[in-house]
């Protein structure tokens, strides 16, 4: 039976694993997404842009395979209107 797991693609660490199933790594997803916010907020840091990409893995047996990523672009302060009133 495959299990699922998160893996920064950047450092190669593993954030998660043993997930059951692809809906579940999603949900992982998501918890860590609102974790990386709240800790950015904590340590007043809103203005600028953290890009974090982790890959959902598929384990077997004897392999890994890729099988989706995530893209998180974090503490993005973005103006209401970002072009110029003419």
């Amino acid at each position: 039976m495959p299990s699922y797991q998160l893996r920064d693609t950047s450092t190669r660490q593993l954030l998660a694993r043993g997930l059951a199933d692809y809906a579940a790594a999603e949900a992982a997803l998501d918890r860590l997404d609102d974790e990386l916010e709240h800790d950015l907020a904590a340590n007043g840091e809103g203005a600028g842009r953290i890009r974090l990409r982790l890959d959902v893995e598929k384990v077997t047996a004897d392999s890994t395979e890729a099988v989706g990523h995530h893209v998180f672009l974090l503490g993005v302060d973005d103006p209401t209107d970002p072009l110029p009133a003419l």
